[in-house]
């Protein structure tokens, strides 16, 4: 279970990170304040959203204990075309006594406990703050004046909201904010800030804190807040907060031009007053209020407004192509593990092109799930150990349970030793060898070659290798540097033996009863 959580955050964190670049280029490059902050949006919303599609990183590993296995790239070398050669060994019960544990497995349990522990403060210190600002807004806010009503309410209707929010006036000293945390959205505007400015300024302050409304901007807190609370160890977490809510700033002044059309100076001053007269306020709201002056971008912002230009006549069809690709990214989840089926039509399309023969594509598969079976069973073995040393489980339980995944381990060597010699039979089958004659090729090279039985399985996938560069150069064929190094080497044959193997596979190659 730890396993599947570590590989869904890290699903979650490499693809948010992904879409974390595409809107830091939409903003720098592109200068789309909404989609920049839509694509802000769905990077935090992928942190907190659990795959409902997972992508496998197929990977072939490589054991050159346990098998004789060469990697696509390396198919022309002396090992191509031999056959698997599989160390049960390596499945004795005894090997996961040996193998111990790395860093990284005995540190997980700390790890989750660091995480879950950080997550929980934050949650209660959030929570707790958020508790006393709204209990110092009920205590310290009244009603606005009607006039500041009636002007909130036309504004409004002109920003398209079918219900009006609570406009209300406070005499803490704070920022023009919207506050939600159930029940209706209150609009707070600071009296001290309203008593320093004129009417003309203050209906643009809250014009920009009912944009906040129109966009729904407070629903958004609530998603940074979930999402900085669960990662609050990830750094992107909180840059994509500021980043969004930079961008956020810049689509409300956005909408209040282009709806409300106000002179863009008057607009950016009034803007500028709020701003500075409350460059450090006393009191400074939880992450769940949306302030005029979060996010930074200050100059962007008040370029923008003065040029009086706007990006929403233009975005529309952009904002239709991010939802559609978001409804395509979210559900995923990138994961390492074997699709055995991906990887096996990848070995057909290398035999059908001739990268291949059929004899190393099955090598190749036996490995692939030999290894992966290994690795699972070990780990299983691992994770009993850790429960019985925890107290999760009895020491009877945990030697059944240990024992059973044992036997689990030989069953699953035995059935591949199986698979391997009748991948073997079935290859010489193809080239016209009867289960007898092959067994009368053992005889021979066993008694006139002198092999032994541990050098017979690999110097008969050698043989294999022989026939098909035979069948492939016809007269022309030499025993190439590679196929001789892999029988000198590897197995250790003499030349007599290795003239007695080429033999064999030009009588093999030359005949379609076999060898003779």
């Amino acid at each position: 279970m730890t396993d599947l959580l570590f590989r869904i955050v890290v699903s979650n964190v490499c693809i948010s990170l992904a879409l974390a670049i595409a809107a830091l280029l939409v903003e720098t490059t592109a200068k789309r304040p909404v989609i920049a902050h839509l694509l802000w949006v769905l990077v935090l919303v992928k942190l907190v959203t659990p795959p409902i599609v997972t992508i496998p990183v197929i990977t072939i590993p490589a054991s050159p204990d346990n098998a004789a296995m060469v990697a696509p790239s390396d198919i022309d070398g002396p090992l191509a075309g031999t056959t698997m050669k599989i160390d049960a060994s390596a499945f004795d019960a005894s090997s996961a006594e040996e193998t111990p544990p790395t860093i990284w497995e005995q540190a997980k349990p700390a790890v989750l406990l660091a995480w879950l522990l950080g997550s929980g403060f934050i949650l209660i210190w959030s929570l707790v703050r958020v508790y006393r600002f709204d209990r110092l807004l009920r205590r310290g806010s009244e009603v606005a004046p009607p006039g500041l009503r009636e002007i909130g309410a036309t504004i409004a209707r002109r920003l398209g909201l079918k219900k009006i929010p609570a406009i209300r006036t406070t005499s803490a000293q704070l920022s023009p904010l919207v506050w939600w945390i159930g029940g209706k959205v209150r609009v707070v505007l600071p009296q001290s800030l309203l008593g320093r400015i004129d009417t003309q300024q203050s209906q643009w302050i809250l014009a920009h804190e009912l944009a906040h409304v129109r966009r729904r901007d407070y629903l958004v807190r609530w998603l940074e807040w979930l999402a900085c609370v669960v990662f609050w160890w990830n750094p992107l977490a909180w840059w994509g907060r500021q980043h969004l809510r930079a961008n956020e700033e810049i689509c409300c002044d956005d909408l209040v031009l282009s709806s409300l059309k106000p002179k863009p100076r008057t607009y950016a001053n009034s803007l500028l007053n709020a701003i500075e007269h409350f460059a450090s306020p006393v009191i400074c709201p939880p992450a769940l209020a949306s302030k005029i002056n979060t996010g930074g971008f200050l100059r962007r912002r008040f370029k923008m407004i003065v040029s009086e230009t706007t990006h929403r006549t233009h975005s529309r069809w952009l904002h239709v192509c991010v939802l559609v690709g978001a409804m395509l990214v979210l559900p995923l989840c990138v994961v390492y593990g074997q699709d055995f089926e991906a990887v096996e039509k990848r070995l057909d399309a290398a035999v059908a092109e001739g990268e291949i023969n059929r004899e190393q594509a099955d090598a190749m598969m036996d490995a692939l799930r030999l290894t992966v079976a290994r690795e699972g069973m070990m780990q299983r073995i691992r994770e009993i150990e850790a429960a019985v040393k925890d107290g999760h489980m009895s020491r009877e339980e945990g030697a059944r349970a240990i024992a059973e995944t044992r036997r689990a381990m030989e069953k699953a060597a035995r059935d591949a030793e199986r698979g391997r010699k009748a991948t073997i039979e079935d290859h010489f089958k193809k080239l016209g060898i009867t289960p007898e004659k092959l067994a009368e090729i053992k005889r021979l090279l066993k008694e006139k070659g002198a092999l032994t039985e541990k050098q017979l399985e690999p110097a008969l996938g050698g043989l294999l290798r022989v026939v098909h560069e035979i069948r492939t150069e016809g007269e022309d064929f030499e025993l190439n540097a590679r196929l001789q190094e892999y029988f000198k080497t590897r197995l250790g044959l003499t030349d007599e033996q290795i003239e007695l193997i080429v033999r064999f596979g030009h009588r093999i190659a030359r005949s379609k009863v076999g060898a003779r």
